[in-house]
């Protein structure tokens, strides 16, 4: 037939996902999954910079 491929198993192949993305699809999946839980477990923290103040005067924390 005219215009028509000569290997169906060749175009097929090449629709179908490799192994390869296939485990990086499965990876994205799981730190999305695992971020998500990871929210609703433990919330991030307020956003701004911890100073730590000593109780000794001039006392200075390194």
């Amino acid at each position: 037939m005219i215009g028509q491929p000569t290997s169906t198993a060749q175009t097929c192949r090449s629709r179908t996902m490799t192994r390869k993305q296939c485990w990086i699809l499965l990876l994205a999946f799981e730190v999305l999954v695992f971020g998500f839980a990871q929210s609703v477990y433990r919330p991030v923290r307020q956003a701004g910079i911890t100073i730590e103040m000593s109780v000794k005067p001039n006392h200075v924390v390194t």
